[in-house]
């Protein structure tokens, strides 16, 4: 994953995480609760309890993480990832709520991502740290996966605008073309 990708996925996880940790509490708590009744291996349940713990502290640093680096933002990129993020707010709406243009929320929201990735890597959350720490996670690797998707799509999208502009160029010009043709053929008779 690159660094954009895996910031936009640090940022969509941050809502969710207080949530998940909670969810990682209840079911260590019933592996402990139910360890008595437990027909398995007894290291095997503490190696879950374990792995369990492990998940929930890089969880916890994940939005540790997301915490630190918006602090380092100028607030008024803060505020358009805050909203677009944390709070789900349309791109629209993010308009209307802060009295901007729409174009202004997109400008805004790109340098934002930009910033948001070149502090966490300036603080050694890069690509390769990110990868090793949370890739494998499920969480993680979902988010991955649909920003990823949606960054093939946009990209689809705009291979077809600028297919669709070289089609319109190239006609144009077959246009002009073709009108200096018959011009020309005109003059000599």
């Amino acid at each position: 994953m690159n660094q954009e990708t895996w910031s936009k996925s640090l940022l969509a996880s941050y809502r969710i995480l207080p949530k998940i940790v909670k969810s990682i509490d209840s079911y260590t708590m019933s592996l402990a609760l139910g360890s008595f009744s437990y027909a398995g291996n007894t290291l095997d349940l503490m190696q879950k309890i374990i792995d369990n713990n492990k998940r929930k502290e890089a969880l916890i640093n994940a939005k540790v993480i997301v915490d630190n680096t918006l602090q380092d933002l100028k607030p008024k990129y803060r505020e358009v990832l805050e909203l677009k993020y944390l709070k789900k707010t349309s791109f629209e709406d993010i308009a209307k709520n802060l009295g901007i243009c729409l174009r202004t929320v997109f400008r805004r929201y790109a340098f934002a991502l930009k910033s948001f990735s070149a502090i966490c890597k300036s603080k050694g959350y890069d690509e390769e740290w990110l990868d090793k720490r949370y890739g494998r996670d499920a969480l993680f690797v979902r988010l991955n996966e649909t920003h990823s998707w949606q960054l093939e799509k946009n990209c689809a999208r705009q291979e077809n605008t600028v297919n669709g502009k070289i089609k319109k160029l190239a006609c144009a010009v077959a246009g002009v073309l073709a009108t200096n043709a018959v011009g020309e053929s005109l003059a000599e008779n």
